[in-house]
């Protein structure tokens, strides 16, 4: 049993950047999240989006003064409800998306916390000359 706890501690030590390649693991993290923010933006634009076009349908299936045919309130009918059933599962998507990329936020400060007490422990253990 220890000899697999070593195992999964070496993998999982072997999967994180070296001390060495802080900088450059800080900068690619920036830009991973912001990425990321770019998408969580977007993905709320697209619920609200579908939210207001189920609105926009509705109050034209609502609006019994322009004397609609029943074919067309119908269709009328039918987009408001396909659109309110996409701006549910957008806005499902969004939170489950954005509660994601917090997640990802705190485990890349804690890896980069990590490999700056590696990089100080590397620095103090270092042979002075």
């Amino acid at each position: 049993m220890e000899k697999e706890t070593d195992n999964i501690r070496e993998r999982l030590l072997s999967s994180l950047p070296q001390p060495e390649g802080l900088a450059a693991y800080r900068e690619e993290t920036a830009v991973l999240l912001a990425k990321h923010a770019r998408a969580i933006r977007w993905a709320r634009f697209e619920g609200i989006l579908f939210g207001y076009l189920a609105i926009a349908f509705a109050m034209l299936w609502l609006q019994s003064r322009w004397h609609l045919d029943t074919a067309l309130l119908i269709r009328f009918q039918l987009i408001s409800a396909f659109m309110a059933l996409c701006a549910a599962v957008a806005s499902v998507h969004y939170y489950v998306y954005s509660s994601q990329i917090a997640t990802l936020k705190e485990i890349k400060q804690v890896q980069l916390q990590l490999l700056e007490v590696q990089s100080r422990l590397e620095k103090t253990n270092a042979p002075h000359s």
